[in-house]
């Protein structure tokens, strides 16, 4: 089990929702991540991270994940 971070952008707050979650692997990560989506109508989006990196954003958190160039140059 690992731990993973759940942000869910909610209309009836200005801030995101910070979830807390343990799931077996990414792919059960990112399932619940989906699941928190749908189960409102006030969810307008998610994002799930893991130690802060970012791994999924769906909705209005849907934006390009940006990983650090790691070539030499």
């Amino acid at each position: 089990m690992a731990d993973y971070e759940v942000y869910v952008d909610d209309n009836r707050y200005q801030v995101p929702s910070l979830y807390l979650i343990s799931a077996g692997d990414e792919a059960r990560a990112r399932a619940i991540a989906d699941e928190l989506w749908h189960s409102s109508a006030h969810h307008r989006g998610v994002e799930l991270r893991k130690d802060g990196e970012r791994l999924l954003g769906l909705g209005s958190l849907a934006v390009p994940v940006v990983r650090p160039d790691t070539s030499c140059a």
